[in-house]
């Protein structure tokens, strides 16, 4: 059976790009064999977004408020 682990990091603040650099050095520090990296924040950057692809990891936000991709 196919196993996944998935990280998962809670901010009750504006997520950013160097804020986001930050929670994906350490959550792959933390768990290196996990597949995902689920953050979930108040609202991210748009720089924060455009930077999920740029990681060797599948990255998901979760925003609570609209943010500048919802536009």
């Amino acid at each position: 059976m196919a196993q996944h682990k998935i990280a998962v990091e809670f901010k009750n603040r504006h997520l950013t790009r160097p804020m986001l650099d930050m929670i994906v050095g350490a959550q792959l520090r933390a768990v290196p064999d996990a597949t995902e990296i689920i953050v979930r924040c108040r609202s991210a950057a748009k720089t924060a977004y455009e930077a999920i692809d740029s990681y060797g990891i599948r990255i998901t936000i979760v925003a609570r408020e609209a943010t500048p991709q919802d536009s």
